[in-house]
């Protein structure tokens, strides 16, 4: 079979990219320090509240009011009253411990994330942490403001108002008025991303606890994992994972019950694929509950099978099946991805 389309659905319907019809702009600043020479520049105070990760994590379980829940390993921390969301390291994260704090604030009329990054592990794990975090930010749609920070003390300086903008993706039946907060702008790619890396590292039990009831009723976790393992060994190690937009809406009418629903397209290459694109949408039930995925689609082309189609066909033959095949993508586009023949 040279045409591959999987999905699985509990979720009936995906407009929610295509019929996207308000775009809102904010604009959304990181609070790092600049960088000077190579690597991440380490900052000379910390502003990030507490002396330790330990400190702020003890703290925060302490605290009135505050939503603590485990996403992909990661402690998150909500603090509806400050408007900040806390991310805290899994024991296994190369940057462990350590604590990204994104706090919502408004000023002149815009609205922007001031993040800070309290890291205790080498320099080379903290860069790489809020370079993750910076990509992260990227991939909701948000320019790089400065350079990031790595700081076993402390990260930060002033929120610098004016910086790069954040388009915000919802679509015509949300809910009148409705707008995703800060912390689920956050949530969405970061579960994504946890969710997608737990597929190609083949820890099926992790991705398979991401997924909604519903969704887990499609399939069992055997079924789950065996689908899962033959297209890891198919593809072969994933070499990029793109996220191209994210459109929001809440309660949509032709959806199967109430809460906020995320769609995330996607295009990825892997070591025996480049033509690959899909989605996932994450759903949250109530404000009090993470995100879990609730619907998965993948159509892709393998590259022998794509030799093959050139070789015996012809090369416009192949790009003329991928982009039919390609449809079912909403926002993908074959430039997103180099591909090789």
């Amino acid at each position: 079979m040279m045409l591959h389309r999987h999905t699985a659905n509990s979720f009936t319907s995906r407009a929610l990219a295509s019929a996207c019809a308000t775009a809102l702009v904010f604009g959304l600043v990181l609070s790092l320090p600049s960088a000077h020479g190579e690597g991440i520049q380490e900052s000379p105070t910390n502003e990030i509240g507490y002396a330790t990760v330990a400190d702020a994590l003890a703290a925060l379980r302490n605290r009135p009011g505050v939503q603590i829940s485990q996403q992909g390993g990661w402690t998150i921390v909500s603090d509806p009253a400050s408007r900040t969301l806390w991310s805290f390291t899994p024991p296994e994260h190369p940057a462990h411990p350590s604590a990204v704090k994104r706090s919502v604030v408004s000023r002149a009329g815009s609205t922007y994330i001031d993040m800070k990054v309290l890291c205790e592990a080498s320099k080379a794990a903290c860069d790489k942490l809020v370079i993750d975090f910076q990509e992260l930010n990227q991939k909701m749609g948000v320019r790089p403001a400065v350079a990031a920070a790595k700081d076993p003390g402390s990260p930060q300086g002033p929120a610098e108002p004016g910086g790069p903008r954040v388009v915000i993706n919802v679509t015509s039946d949300s809910a009148p008025g409705w707008l995703p907060s800060a912390e689920q702008q956050v949530q969405v790619p970061q579960i994504a991303q946890d969710y997608l890396a737990a597929l190609d590292r083949g820890l099926y039990q992790k991705a398979y606890g991401l997924m909604t009831e519903s969704q887990k009723a499609l399939e069992t976790f055997d079924q789950f994992s065996e689908r899962v393992r033959e297209f890891n060994t198919q593809a072969g190690a994933a070499k990029e994972r793109r996220i191209l937009k994210v459109t929001w809406t809440k309660d949509p009418a032709n959806a199967p019950a109430p809460g906020v629903y995320a769609a995330v397209d996607l295009a990825s290459r892997f070591e025996h694929i480049d033509r690959h694109c899909g989605y996932i949408v994450l759903y949250q039930p109530a404000a009090d509950t993470p995100f879990l995925i609730t619907r998965q689609e993948d159509n892709f082309i393998t590259n022998e099978h794509a030799r093959q189609i050139a070789t015996q066909q012809s090369p416009r033959s192949l790009e003329e099946i991928w982009g039919k095949l390609s449809r079912n993508c909403p926002n993908y586009a074959a430039s997103t991805l180099g591909q090789s023949e």
